[in-house]
């Protein structure tokens, strides 16, 4: 049922998972695109080779993990949007009011963090990455710039299907 669902068509291992992707900053930076450039990065700053899942593989995202060492951390106001396949499935979303404690959690299920460098959002409405189908994430801020090196990683929690050999090999 949960394959069919995820619209994984073969039968596979239902795990929980977390995909990630840093991007390192330029001087004076505002716009960074997450998942869409893999090469030259290693296991630490991304778990994917490609920005699609394995035609074998799907997953719901239940929650979104920001964190970076940016001089202004993300209290300032910014816009996250998500897209997968050619809609854009978060469109707009200001992260800054779930950052440090000015503001109250968006989910209401937890307390907002104390540093304006890490950033949870548990989502109430899931966004599913079926397999082989494009994503992307892009992330604007809005105050000031960043400094050369500053490094920003958004990661996606949840749980979906994983391709499993069963007892086929």
């Amino acid at each position: 049922m949960v394959n069919g669902k995820l619209g994984a068509t073969m039968p596979g291992q239902q795990t929980t998972r977390y995909i990630y992707d840093s991007v390192t900053a330029v001087a004076g930076q505002t716009t960074f695109n997450f998942f869409q450039t893999f090469a030259g990065k290693n296991d630490l700053q991304t778990n994917l080779t490609t920005n699609k899942l394995d035609s074998s593989e799907s997953m719901v995202i239940k929650s979104i993990y920001l964190c970076g060492n940016l001089t202004q951390g993300f209290s300032g106001h910014n816009n996250l949007n998500i897209t997968v396949g050619n809609q854009v499935v978060l469109k707009d979303f200001n992260l800054a009011f779930n950052s440090t404690n000015r503001g109250v959690a968006f989910d209401r299920l937890h307390s907002s963090l104390n540093s304006s460098d890490r950033v949870e959002v548990r989502l109430l409405t899931d966004i599913v990455i079926p397999p082989q189908v494009n994503f992307k994430a892009t992330l604007e801020l809005a105050e000031g710039g960043t400094l050369v090196g500053e490094n920003i990683t958004l990661g996606f929690k949840g749980y979906g299907v994983i391709f499993s050999a069963g007892n086929t090999f």
